[in-house]
C-alpha cells in the first residue's frame, strides 16, 4: 500500500507530465527545434523517472516485471532522443536523418521487447503464461498485422525502403499489445485496476504509433495535421505514463 506522501509523488508526477507535453507538443510544430528537444526530453525524463520512483516506492525493485517495464521506459526515451536528434543541426542532411530514424526506431523496438517480457513474466506467475495464452497472442498479431496491410493498401502509404523496418516494428508492438490484452483479460477479475492500466496504456501506445505512421509516410495532408499530430504525442506520453503506472499496482495480482 503506498503511503500519501507516495500518491502526492505520483500526483505530482502526473501534473507535471501533463504540463510539460503540451508544451512540447506547441514547440516542435510546424518542425522540430532546439526547444523542443528540451522540452521532449524532460517528457521522457519524467516518466522515466516516474517508473523507477514506483519500483521502490511499491517495494518492488526485486521484482522482474517492475525492473523490465523500467527498461522499456528508458528505452522509450532513448528512442525519443534519438529521433529528435535532427532538431539539434540546421541542416540534418538525408543521412543523419535516415540514421535518427532508423536508431529511434530500433530503441523504441527493444523497449517494446522488455515490456513484452514484463507480461509473459507477469502471466507465468499467475500460472497462465500456457498454449492457449501463446495461441491467442498469436491469433491477436496476426489479426493486426493484417490489419496493418490492409490499411496500408486503402491508405497508400509511401514506405518506401522504410517498409520492412516499419514492419517488424508493427510486428513487436502489436505482440506488445496482444500480451498486454492476455495479461488485462487474467488479472480482471482479481485486480481490474490494473488490468484495465496496462490495457489501456498499450493500446494508447499502439494509436500513437499508428497515428505517427500517418504522419510520416502518409499524404501531406495528413503530414499536415496539427491534430492528427496531438493525437499521435498525447496518446505516447500518457500511455508510457499509464504503463509505468503498473508498477504500483502490480501487487495486486500476487
Amino acid at each position: 500500500m503506498l503511503s500519501t506522501v507516495s500518491v502526492m509523488i505520483i500526483v505530482a508526477f502526473w501534473a507535471a507530465e501533463c504540463l510539460a507535453f503540451p508544451i512540447f507538443i506547441k514547440a516542435q510544430w510546424p518542425l522540430k527545434c532546439v526547444k523542443s528537444f528540451v522540452w521532449k526530453m524532460i517528457s521522457a525524463t519524467l516518466f522515466v523517472g516516474y517508473g523507477v520512483y514506483l519500483m521502490f516506492a511499491a517495494g518492488s525493485s526485486d521484482v522482474t516485471f517492475a525492473k523490465y517495464m523500467v527498461i522499456g521506459l528508458a528505452l522509450g526515451w532513448l528512442g525519443d532522443l534519438l529521433l529528435h536528434l535532427t532538431a539539434l543541426k540546421k541542416d540534418p542532411g538525408k543521412v543523419f536523418t535516415a540514421i535518427s530514424f532508423v536508431t529511434g526506431l530500433v530503441a523504441f523496438l527493444v523497449g517494446h521487447i522488455f515490456y513484452v517480457l514484463a507480461y509473459i513474466d507477469a502471466l507465468k506467475g499467475l500460472g497462465k503464461w500456457n498454449s492457449g495464452t501463446i495461441k491467442a497472442v498469436i491469433i491477436i498479431v496476426a489479426v493486426m498485422l493484417v490489419g496493418f496491410v490492409v490499411a496500408q493498401l486503402i491508405v497508400k502509404l509511401k514506405l518506401g525502403i522504410a517498409v520492412i523496418p516499419v514492419a517488424l516494428y508493427a510486428a513487436t508492438i502489436s505482440t506488445m499489445l496482444a500480451c498486454a490484452v492476455m495479461l488485462a483479460v487474467n488479472t480482471f477479475s482479481v485486480a481490474p485496476e490494473f488490468a484495465f492500466i496496462v490495457a489501456i496504456g498499450a493500446v494508447f501506445f499502439v494509436i500513437s504509433d499508428g497515428t505517427l505512421v500517418f504522419c510520416l509516410f502518409g499524404s501531406d495532408k495528413a503530414k499536415e495535421s496539427y491534430p492528427l499530430k496531438i493525437v499521435n504525442l498525447t496518446t505516447y506520453f500518457i500511455g508510457q505514463m499509464l504503463l509505468a503506472s503498473t508498477i504500483a499496482l502490480y501487487g495486486l495480482i500476487k
